[in-house]
């Protein structure tokens, strides 16, 4: 309990004082700012407990649902980390922001960030996504939506109306609703 996050208060206060040696610079990746980058790191550093530079995902994970944040499983930063883990039991900053960028930048998403986010959808690789992949991700995220919804979104999306998503039909609902530029 308290000596826990006494520990956590103090490997905080000591990667603080090493992040004066950090170099976001060395971090850049297409769509970030160095001040993203930072942001990044002061989160990482905040689920490094043990101050080692690489976290253990499951125990981090255990720890974040143990807080039993509702619709904590649709932040950027879950989805980040269940990306890394499906790469590996542990993760260093610079895998962290590898999976935490395309999430961060789609402030105007562009094809290859869509593509990234499509590749989470599509686990088994099949170039479509269908009712029961999409309620397997918002059940995997803990998305609060109800058949009804997806029903709809499925059926907004599908071009062709056959039931199963493409690529491009979920990368057009992106073009059709941005606004026109001149």
């Amino acid at each position: 309990g308290s000596r826990r996050m006494s520990t956590v208060i103090v490997t905080h206060l000591a990667n603080v004082e090493d992040n004066s040696k950090f170099k976001a610079s060395s971090y850049r990746r297409a769509g970030l700012s160095e001040a993203e980058i930072i942001e990044m790191k002061e989160s990482f550093d905040l689920l490094d407990w043990d101050g080692s530079g690489c976290l253990d995902l499951d125990d981090t994970l255990d720890e974040l649902q143990s807080f039993k944040i509702e619709r904590l499983e649709q932040e950027s930063l879950m989805i980040a980390l269940r990306t890394c883990r499906k790469k590996g039991p542990t993760a260093n900053f610079g895998e962290f922001v590898d999976a935490l960028t395309p999430l961060f930048a789609m402030v105007e998403p562009t094809q290859e960030s869509l593509r990234k986010v499509w590749r989470l959808m599509d686990d088994n690789r099949r170039g479509t996504v269908c009712a029961e992949d999409l309620a397997r991700i918002v059940s995997k995220y803990g998305m609060q939506f109800t058949t009804e919804e997806m029903t709809d979104m499925l059926e907004f999306a599908n071009e062709s109306q056959d039931g199963e998503l493409e690529f491009d039909d979920f990368y057009s609902v992106f073009a059709r609703s941005r606004p026109e530029s001149a």
